[in-house]
């Protein structure tokens, strides 16, 4: 048997919190996923790298909505074998997540998959592959990545440990802090607590078993549409699928409320959300990839003028 885990690299978002800088580099605001921003790569090709390194191609799905469609099949050109699975909208990430995690468990419903965002920066995978392949030993758990914070940011998650478990491996997940203010963020880094990557792992039929508990409406639409898979009739039935479909965040809606969730510290990554043009840039503060993002930007843009003023 293929022990290998299923990869589903999350790329269905609109990236509108990065359209001034991707405006910049491009004269268009282009989906933060698909812009290159440092080396010669896009986020979301960069991310199905990061996947290749813990699993076959044929074991990676990237999922896209419709109108994002074209240019991600052109840049999925060079990972043969990678699934693309194309949603008929956007109604983050409940959805999102759910529809490749569908098409995983008429797959294999008792494989092991890894939610990869397609937005994050990582300087040094090599800790948080370390991390997901020892998530193996927490069995029936799904364990998300948290990296220890470097400031009390309030545009981040956060996740408050409990005990340890799996012999110190991890911990149990307390809490969560979604986008604290900066007293409630001030006290989480005196704490020690840890940023929350949104990077989980775990048994694929844990995962549905909680969609169907907190999601019931969108879980059982999308076993409908399981069940036409590779039939005729697929394509209408994602469409009747989405159709009156409510919009659910898969953090708010179904992990702040799971019971046995684990948290995976990890050190030495270099992890960012690159939620805004001015993370993106600090991120690559004193780096070749910084010069040469400033040099990409259109001259004449408010975003190039105001960096180079504050630089």
């Amino acid at each position: 048997m293929n022990s290998s885990p299923y990869v589903i690299v999350m790329a269905g978002g609109d990236g509108q919190r990065l359209a001034p800088l991707t405006r910049a580099l491009y004269g268009t605001p282009l989906p933060k996923q698909f812009a290159v921003l440092a080396g010669e790569r896009s986020l979301m090709q960069t991310t199905i790298e990061r996947a290749m390194a813990l699993t076959t191609p044929s074991r990676i799905s990237v999922v896209v909505t419709a109108h994002h469609e074209s240019i991600a099949r052109e840049q999925l050109v060079p990972y043969p074998g990678v699934e693309l699975v194309v949603q008929p909208q956007n109604l983050d990430t409940g959805p999102g997540l759910l529809l490749p995690l569908v098409r995983v468990m008429a797959r294999d419903a008792s494989g092991r998959v890894i939610f990869l965002p397609s937005d994050h920066h990582v300087s040094n995978p090599a800790p948080i592959a370390r991390a997901l392949d020892s998530a193996v030993a927490l069995t029936e758990r799904i364990a998300l990545i948290g990296v220890p914070a470097s400031s009390p940011e309030t545009e981040y998650g956060w996740i408050v440990r409990g005990e340890s478990v799996a012999h110190g491996l991890a911990y149990t997940v307390r809490a969560f802090h979604e986008k604290p203010c900066q007293a409630m963020a001030d006290e989480l880094w005196r704490d020690g607590e840890l940023w929350n990557t949104f990077i989980s792992t775990g048994p694929v039929g844990r995962f549905w078993t909680l969609a169907r508990r907190h999601l019931p409406e969108i879980a059982a639409r999308l076993e409908r549409y399981a069940a036409s898979i590779g039939s005729l009739d697929e394509a209408d039935t994602l469409r009747a699928a989405y159709d009156g479909m409510t919009p659910a965040n898969f953090s708010r809606s179904v992990l702040s409320h799971a019971d046995r969730l684990a948290v995976l510290p990890v050190a030495g990554s270099g992890w960012s959300d690159w939620g805004s043009p001015q993370r993106v840039l600090a991120s690559l503060a004193g780096t070749d990839g910084h010069r040469r993002l400033l040099a990409r930007m259109d001259s004449d843009s408010a975003l190039a003028a105001t960096v180079r003023h504050g630089a």
